[in-house]
């Protein structure tokens, strides 16, 4: 097995709430938002679901950089979803292939 590299010319996103947002595809803008807001506006805000609020959007924006990775994504998991493409093998079931118990 061999490890494909993706030889792109992406910039890395800062991880700033600014920085983040202006990454993501338009399409997300407003759940980003909502969830900011939520967290935010709490009578206490809870910093360890701000961090890792961050933190999601973060890895989604990073991913989303690769517009064709990213739509090849929501693709196959459409047709997976509406039984137009079987589903995978389990990791489970991978491993026991190999010989692995868990």
């Amino acid at each position: 097995m061999t490890i494909q590299r993706h030889e792109g010319h992406h910039r890395e996103i800062e991880r700033t709430f600014t920085a983040v947002r202006a990454a993501l595809p338009a399409a997300n803008f407003a759940a980003f938002d909502a969830e900011l807001e939520a967290i935010t506006h709490a009578d206490v805000v809870d910093l360890a679901a701000l961090d890792s609020f961050l933190s999601g959007w973060w890895r989604i924006a990073t991913r989303a950089q690769n517009r064709d990775d990213w739509q090849l994504m929501h693709h196959e998991a459409d047709q997976i979803q509406s039984g137009r493409r079987p589903k995978g093998p389990t990791l489970a079931e991978v491993l026991a292939r190999r010989g692995v118990q868990l």
